[in-house]
């Protein structure tokens, strides 16, 4: 009985352990975080390096407007992700300051403009200036607005536009860096309570946090890319459209259902037949427009083309919760995007 015991103990120590299984669960988080997030983070950090040296070296609208577009593509690629670094210091406002409700983007560019605010000096101090002259939607307005793309090279709205694209990119470098960082965000994520800086207490936590921002996303772009533009059948208003003075209403929301498919498949613990189909079925609505500023929406039939494009978002966020929330035991909570 003792040389068995010891027997047993021995062959104990002799075998390895074996790391427990990954579960579907953690499948869906690395997938998510390495193949979704992060390569996210690295384009839109490659695209506004892009757009800053193409300013700097000839500011003038014509010239910046192709890698604007550039920036702008590679933000709707990650501005769904309002967490950690991108909502730290108040960066996902500075670097896309929408909806504008009360019109302070053209009324603080105009006070710039005219008192030749020194802010645009040096980076730090524009770092400090209003949201309103900061990011995309300011760098729209500089270039594609009558009001202000009239400008000449070396003139103050030049080193506007410069100061506002050498912020874009300060800040995206700062995101990447610390999403991918030893101690970064995506560590928060992948490690959950264990992680260096740990925010979420599970890994489920960490799903959870994702799946919100999926499914925030898609109601977000129902709600005011699509909902502010359609207004109500008596009055529409088109006026109201993400990014129409650059034509990318149509478009962002392409991008952002994109977007928001590509975090999908990489969260889903099997196959989404009926979100894949929803997905597919909504992004083609949406390009059979061939409305890039949503100025249809002016139009009865024009209005409710694009309305029936949020109607189908509505749709695919069931389907999500059915094969995406519902396997992996996890349900949308509260996201900061909510009500904007």
């Amino acid at each position: 009985m003792r040389y068995f015991t010891a027997l047993c103990f021995s062959l104990a120590l002799s075998v390895p352990l074996v790391p427990a299984m990954a579960t579907p669960l953690d499948e869906a988080l690395s997938r998510a975080v390495n193949q979704h997030t992060i390569p996210a983070v690295d384009r839109f950090d490659v695209a506004t390096a892009f757009l800053a040296d193409v300013t700097e070296a000839n500011c003038l609208p014509g010239n910046v407007k192709p890698a604007y577009d550039v920036a702008f593509d590679a933000w709707m690629g990650l501005q769904h992700l309002h967490m950690g670094p991108i909502e730290k210091n108040g960066r996902i406002l500075a670097i896309a300051f929408w909806p504008d409700k009360k019109g302070m983007i053209p009324r603080t560019l105009s006070g710039y403009i005219a008192d030749q605010d020194p802010v645009v000096e040096t980076p730090e101090a524009f770092a400090d200036a209003s949201i309103a002259v900061r990011g995309l939607f300011a760098l729209e307005y500089m270039l594609f607005d009558d009001q202000f793309d009239g400008y000449a090279e070396d003139s103050y709205s030049c080193h506007l536009v410069q100061a506002i694209t050498h912020d874009l990119h300060r800040m995206a470098a700062e995101i990447k860096e610390e999403w991918i960082a030893p101690d970064g965000f995506a560590q928060t994520l992948l490690m959950a309570g264990e992680a260096p800086q740990p925010l979420y207490l599970t890994k489920e936590e960490s799903v959870q946090a994702l799946y919100t921002m999926l499914l925030s996303s898609l109601e977000n772009t129902k709600d005011q890319r699509i909902g502010r533009p359609i207004g109500t059948f008596d009055k529409p208003r088109p006026e109201r459209a993400e990014a129409r003075r650059s034509g990318r209403s149509e478009r962002n929301v392409i991008l952002q259902l994109e977007a928001a498919r590509d975090l999908a498949r990489n969260l889903a613990p099997g196959e989404m037949p009926l979100s894949e189909e929803a997905f597919a079925k909504t992004i083609a609505l949406t390009e059979a427009l061939n409305d890039p500023s949503f100025a249809g929406a002016g139009d009865p039939m024009g209005r409710l083309k694009i309305e029936i494009i949020g109607q189908n978002i509505t749709t695919l966020m069931g389907n999500l919760a059915n094969e995406i929330g519902a396997p992996l035991g996890v349900a949308a909570g509260f996201n900061s995007s909510d009500g904007d």
